[in-house]
C-alpha cells in the first residue's frame, strides 16, 4: 500500500514538473515569438523637418529661408534639427512606448507592428507635440517592397516620420508680430489667397532616427 502511495505521489510529482516545464517554454517561447523585444533598451536620436513637395520630401529649412530672411528672420538648418537620447519599452500587448529622457521628453506610441526580416515595420500613434497636432506619415520603405509604413525597426535602429500641417507649424514658430510681416510680404510679391490656402495645408514631416546604444 505504502509502495502505490509512493508510486502515486511521484507520478503527481513528475505531472506538476512537466507542467511547470511547459509553462516556462510557453513564456520563453512567448518572448522569442515578440518582436518588439528586440528593440526594448536605450538609445540616441536626432530629429529632421522636411517639407512634402510633390510626394518627396525637402529640406524645411531651405524652404522657408529665403522668405523668412526676407522679413528679417535667419533660419539655418540646425534651427530644424534635435538631438538626444530616449528608452524604449514595450506597452502592453501590441505596442511600443518611447519616452524621450528629461522631464519634459516627448511620448510616442507605436503600433500595427509586424515582422520583418531583422525586425519589425509599425505605424505611429497620432500625437500631440507642444500643442500641435501630429500624425503618422507613411514614409518608411523596407528594401524590395512598395508597401510604405509610419516607421522601421531594423538592426537595432529605429526609424519613424509624424507630419503636421505648415498651418498649425507656423503658428507656432512665428510669433504674431513676425506673422504679420511675413503675410504683408507674400501679398506685396505677388501671394494670393489661394495660395495661402494651398500652402496651409503643405505637410511638414519630422524624421526620428533613434540609434541603439
Amino acid at each position: 500500500m505504502n509502495k502505490l502511495k509512493n508510486l502515486s505521489f511521484l507520478l503527481a510529482a513528475m505531472l506538476l514538473a512537466t507542467s511547470f516545464s511547459f509553462t516556462a517554454c510557453s513564456d520563453d517561447d512567448d518572448d522569442d515569438d515578440d518582436v518588439r523585444e528586440q528593440a526594448v533598451g536605450n538609445y540616441s536620436y536626432t530629429t529632421t523637418i522636411y517639407v512634402e513637395e510633390d510626394g518627396k520630401l525637402e529640406s524645411f529649412a531651405s524652404q522657408l529661408a529665403e522668405i523668412a530672411n526676407a522679413v528679417g528672420v535667419e533660419i539655418k538648418e540646425s534651427d530644424f534639427q534635435d538631438n538626444g537620447t530616449a528608452v524604449v519599452s514595450k506597452s502592453g500587448n501590441d505596442k511600443i512606448f518611447i519616452k524621450q529622457d528629461g522631464a519634459d521628453g516627448d511620448q510616442f506610441y507605436l503600433n500595427s507592428i509586424k515582422a520583418a526580416s531583422n525586425g519589425f515595420v509599425f505605424d505611429v500613434e497620432a500625437t500631440t507635440i507642444d500643442e500641435i497636432k501630429f500624425t503618422n506619415y507613411s514614409g518608411y520603405k523596407l528594401q524590395g517592397e512598395s508597401a510604405t509604413y509610419g516607421g522601421g525597426f531594423i538592426n537595432n535602429k529605429l526609424e519613424f516620420y509624424i507630419y503636421t500641417s505648415m498651418e498649425e507649424l507656423l503658428d507656432a514658430v512665428f510669433d504674431e508680430e513676425t506673422a504679420e510681416d511675413l503675410a504683408t510680404f507674400l501679398v506685396e510679391n505677388g501671394y494670393t489667397e489661394e495660395d495661402a490656402k494651398e500652402d496651409a495645408k503643405q505637410k511638414v514631416v519630422f524624421e526620428y532616427t533613434f540609434t541603439k546604444k
